[in-house]
């Protein structure tokens, strides 16, 4: 059974989902745009960073990662973002106020690993939070009038992984966020989803009223709290205050 003809690929569909970059392989033959979902908190970060003028490169966690993340950043005039609570840029969105580095390389065991892996596929690959979830179907819309024909869209969700090779979790942030963008494309016109894909947005529509409390209250808001950085969660949780649409190019998220 080919890909196209999978009962898992969605391929009959123009809006897909599903998880982590197994999920990507699913549902990415005949797509034209993957949108990468990592609420907490790589692609919130990356929508933060380019809301101030700052380009983020995306990363694979991981210390035999780290020699290319190094390289990489040298050959750009860039840097390689720290860890949460140290200096400058890290996977927390609240430290990329005053960034003057660009671009910035942003390890992450979940988003950044994922939009990496797919920076090599001949797809648009975009960032995804719910910052900026209707200026995404914004700039999908725009980019099906391009085309001039159906744009095939996939969304993807990063997950929660511990570490780089641990199972993935399921994130009910994530699904929220994607269900968030699959319902700002409906009310634009692009509502011939897959089943996979009105789920999620069922569940963003029917508890849209409670999304900052839910994302805060799940696993890894809690676990943010406990480490001290609860306002990830609300950076994350804000709906609709940005209108940047990071875009992959040449391995560096840029804003459009």
């Amino acid at each position: 059974m080919t890909d196209s003809t999978s009962p898992f690929g969605q391929a009959k569909y123009q809006v897909r989902f599903d998880w982590g970059l197994a999920g990507a392989d699913r549902i990415l033959p005949g797509a034209h745009a993957v949108v990468v979902v990592d609420a907490l908190s790589f692609t919130t970060s990356v929508v933060v960073a380019a809301e101030h003028g700052v380009a983020v490169a995306p990363w694979p966690a991981g210390t035999e990662a780290r020699a290319g993340a190094d390289a990489f950043a040298a050959e750009r005039g860039g840097l390689v973002a720290g860890r949460r609570g140290a200096p400058g840029p890290t996977l927390s969105p609240a430290s990329w106020v005053g960034v003057a580095a660009s671009p910035v390389v942003l390890p992450s065991p979940n988003g950044g690993a994922l939009a990496h892996a797919l920076g090599a596929r001949d797809v648009v690959v975009i960032a995804a939070a719910m910052r900026n979830r209707s200026a995404v179907a914004e700039r999908l819309l725009a980019l099906q009038a391009e085309r001039g024909e159906r744009l095939m869209i996939s969304i993807v969700a990063a997950g929660e992984r511990e570490a780089a090779g641990a199972d993935l979790r399921f994130g009910l942030e994530d699904l929220l966020v994607a269900g968030a963008v699959v319902d700002a494309l409906v009310a634009r016109g692009i509502d011939h989803t897959s089943p996979e894909a009105a789920v999620a947005c069922a569940a963003f529509e029917g508890l849209s009223r409670a999304t900052g409390h839910l994302v805060s209250a799940s696993g890894s808001g809690v676990r943010l709290r406990e480490l001290g950085y609860a306002g990830d969660a609300r950076l994350a949780a804000e709906r609709d205050v940005a209108d940047v649409v990071p875009v992959l190019h040449d391995g560096v998220f840029i804003a459009e």
